[in-house]
């Protein structure tokens, strides 16, 4: 246990390790936006008509989350069995693998290389959570809190850094060598970078108590114990409101620019940079002057709520500047509820299962996203200022869920 904040240099492999699982978001949705949103790209010049191309792109954004919805909760649960550091290096080999397909989808034009390599990168996907537990491991409930949003800035790093490597290494107009798999090749080789630095400098922070029963069927198991727990059951439900509505948001958004303003991948990437920068403003600086003067859930309630309101605002808005000016706010508050719900849901566990609970986050993630991939189907009928607002109400209802959540605990 420590004192006050954890030394980074102790947890930096696995923390490398999230930014890598976080290109699976930051990294890959520009290009899957870029590519499926223009009728001439070769990987979907077989999908004649609209509807056909906004049903592969949900499906492709759909893969991930789905795929990390058994992968989060059975990593996590492989952690508290082998231990933090075996199981993180194994989602890096997985991951490292998932770009490569991906990569190969994309230079032999073959939509069913490019999909299976997504949903292995989601199959993969379980850094994060025992990255969660990791920390966890070394923290004591006063500390929790602050060392908790240090996942969160790490988060912030990769959803600064992927947009931007998709973006930059994808234009061929700024290198002719680039293309939409030069981005994939480069975030292999950091996986496996990482894969080789977890096992060579990071310290494992949990030795197992007891052996504990492993099934890939973890996640159905895991949310029929979520909801026997009455605790776990209230913030499954606010936690899955909160990242629904703002899932609408971070990939609806980059289909509306992309229709109103004809953006390249390289201006995606840079859009999605911009609200990776303003998570990483309200990680590094927000978070820990607010914890100074507010509770956990006091500060979650209110940029849950505030979260809503403004992404409604931003999604009846189609001036170009005020959706950059508006993606800053409602970018920066989001991260600090979402860095406070990591920390209730952790509170909510104990020290010898802080790999479930984590996995219980890791897996509502998942599922949220994966809903929020589907969505994609409801353009024709709500179009993506509809989705936006939709997501702003569902983010409303989430701060009004955590009110009753305080109240009732």
């Amino acid at each position: 246990m420590l004192n006050q904040h954890i030394k980074i240099g102790a947890i930096a492999p696995c923390l490398l390790a999230i930014i890598i699982d976080v290109f699976g978001y930051g990294l890959v949705y520009p290009i899957m936006t870029a590519i499926f949103t223009n009728p001439s790209n070769p990987l979907v010049m077989g999908l004649t008509s609209p509807q056909m191309r906004d049903f592969f792109l949900g499906l492709a954004y759909l893969l991930y989350p789905l795929c990390m919805l058994f992968g989060a909760s059975f990593m996590g649960d492989l952690s508290d069995h082998f231990g933090r550091r075996r199981v993180i290096a194994l989602c890096m080999i997985g991951i490292c693998l998932s770009f490569l397909l991906m990569a190969g989808g994309v230079l032999g034009a073959s939509l069913t290389l490019l999909l299976v390599g997504r949903g292995l990168s989601g199959l993969m996907a379980g850094s994060q959570p025992i990255a969660q537990a990791a920390i966890s491991d070394l923290s004591t409930q006063e500390t929790k809190a602050l060392n908790m949003s240090l996942i969160t800035f790490v988060i912030c790093i990769g959803l600064v850094l992927g947009p931007l490597m998709g973006g930059v290494f994808s234009d061929p107009l700024l290198f002719a060598g680039f293309g939409f798999e030069t981005p994939f090749f480069i975030a292999a080789a950091l996986a496996l970078i990482a894969c080789v630095w977890t096992l060579l400098k990071f310290k494992e922070t949990y030795k197992p108590k007891e052996k504990k029963p492993l099934s890939f069927m973890r996640p159905l198991i895991v949310f029929v114990e979520a909801f026997v727990d009455k605790e776990v059951r209230y913030l499954v439900v606010i936690f899955i409101l909160m990242q629904v509505g703002f899932g609408l948001y971070f990939q609806t958004i980059l289909i509306q620019i992309k229709s109103l303003y004809g953006y390249t991948s390289f201006l995606l990437g840079s859009f999605n940079g911009f609200m990776g920068l303003s998570f990483a403003l309200g990680t590094l600086i927000v978070i820990p002057l607010a914890l100074k003067k507010w509770r956990v859930g006091t500060l979650a309630t209110f940029c849950l709520t505030f979260t809503g309101l403004v992404q409604i605002w931003g999604g009846l808005n189609t001036h170009e500047t005020l959706t950059w000016i508006l993606a800053f706010p409602i970018s920066m508050s989001d991260i600090i509820a979402y860095a406070m719900m990591m920390t209730i849901f952790s509170n909510a566990g104990t020290t010898d299962n802080q790999g479930w609970v984590m996995g219980i986050f890791g897996a509502t993630v998942a599922i949220s996203f994966a809903l929020v991939g589907a969505s994609t189907n409801l353009l024709p009928y709500v179009g993506t200022q509809g989705l936006i607002a939709i997501g702003g109400v569902l983010g409303i209802l989430s701060g009004l869920g955590m009110v009753i959540y305080l109240k009732v605990r």
